[in-house]
């Protein structure tokens, strides 16, 4: 997902500036994956799906938070109200915002199932961070087309694989009953 793409469609800033999770410091990005994490954790467990969408933000937030991530893991298990405030409170600007509330939609979406403990910790995060309602929204659409596009085009390669492996039963079996014929 280009992010400074959604962001710039999301709050209407089309100015060229790139947008980069690096730039942040180590705390606040620290802050940033622990939230994610905290969600996938949500109900109950982090799957496959899950465990690579947050190596893949920890691709963008940076090598040392990379190092850091299973650290993460473990510590957002249980749901901690003083280290999510403490969170909340490290999420500031409202470009960090919309890329944190895209990663943990995709991050709730991973699996299929958009589960109700999901549906709540988002809400109570977008409350928390100060993103109204219409804000939320638009990135929820945003990333729900983004998924959308994503599992169109993996039912397409899906599909065409599995024409080729028709097709080329198909001279398998074509041969097969020449051979038996001639």
């Amino acid at each position: 997902m280009d992010k400074n793409k959604l962001i710039a469609d999301v709050l209407g800033d089309r100015s060229e500036d790139n947008f980069s999770l690096k730039d942040f410091s180590f705390d606040r990005r620290y802050a940033y994956i622990s939230m994610v994490s905290s969600l996938a954790w949500s109900d109950g467990s982090i799957d496959e799906r899950e465990r690579v969408i947050l190596e893949e933000i920890t691709q963008e937030l940076g090598e040392d938070i990379q190092v850091v991530l299973m650290t993460v893991i473990n510590e957002t298990k249980d749901f901690n109200i003083e280290n999510f405030n403490k969170w909340v409170g490290k999420i500031t600007g409202m470009k960090m915002k919309v890329s944190l509330m895209a990663d943990l939609l995709l991050t709730a979406f991973a699996d299929s199932v958009y589960m109700q403990a999901e549906n709540f910790y988002m809400k109570y995060v977008s409350g928390k961070l100060g993103i109204n309602f219409t804000l939320y929204q638009k990135i929820f659409r945003k990333v729900q087309s983004y998924m959308d596009e994503q599992k169109a085009q993996q039912e397409k390669e899906e599909l065409e694989k599995s024409t080729m492996v028709s097709e080329k039963n198909n001279g398998i079996i074509h041969r097969f009953v020449s051979s038996i014929i001639n």
